[in-house]
């Protein structure tokens, strides 16, 4: 009896099963393609900077949102945040979900029961993006060490194509923004300056001006070692 009560919860896929029971985050929708273009780096470095993961309003980052893994070991209640596809017409369009720990270097896991969709644990940077049905799951739970911890913040957003014809959208995955809040405070790296030398070919000229002096030096001295005897 306590097998069938659990089963009854869990939404069942290829990638296995997930639990979404009172864990959707509501207030993260769908974007669309269009408003990735539209931020101002300074404004969302700034937002960056100033992020509270115990703040009790929703933050954003260029349109991701923070949300926090609470794991079971050191949680009063245990919270694998879900984000949930919401568009009654999402069929033929295409859907990508970015995330990323927010500070690096925090492992977590994203699940979905929907099939097709394979597991994804313990990395930087996430991305998966695909055909998708109205009202699939997708959740955030923490990863092996990552257990041990009160807390785990992540940054998320998922982003809807804005065709959904089969020709503009077959390749649409490989050209989406996928900008993470992490290259706001990434090191560009330096530019060389400009070579302000000589031009190695002007050395070269000067080594065979040198040579010929030199050629010409030499005969000069044989030819008077000649000239000398006859004088006597």
């Amino acid at each position: 009896m306590i097998t069938i009560i659990l089963l009854t919860s869990l939404v069942a896929g290829v990638a296995g099963q997930i639990d979404c029971t009172n864990q959707v985050v509501t207030d993260i929708t769908l974007q669309s393609e269009e408003a990735q273009a539209n931020y101002d780096e300074a404004t969302e470095l700034k937002k960056l900077k100033e992020l509270e993961p115990e703040a009790s309003v929703r933050q954003t980052v260029l349109g991701y949102s923070l949300i926090t893994i609470r794991p079971p070991n050191y949680s009063e209640v245990k919270y694998s945040p879900c984000l949930q596809v919401k568009k009654t017409d999402v069929a033929g369009h295409k859907v990508v979900i970015l995330a990323q720990p927010y500070p690096l270097g925090e492992g977590f896991c994203v699940s979905s029961g929907m099939d097709g969709f394979a597991k994804q644990c313990n990395v930087n940077e996430f991305k998966w993006c695909d055909d998708v049905v109205n009202n699939a799951q997708f959740q955030f739970s923490c990863y092996q060490q990552s257990c041990e911890k009160q807390s785990i913040n992540i940054l998320a957003k998922m982003v809807v194509s804005t065709s959904n014809e089969g020709g503009k959208v077959e390749y649409w995955c490989d050209s989406t923004n996928d900008t993470y809040p992490s290259s706001l405070i990434r090191t560009k790296p330096n530019t060389a300056p400009d070579y302000k030398g000589k031009d190695p070919s002007q050395n070269k000229e000067k080594k065979k001006e040198s040579a010929a002096f030199s050629n010409t030096a030499q005969l000069l001295v044989i030819g008077i070692a000649f000239l000398i005897p006859c004088l006597f």
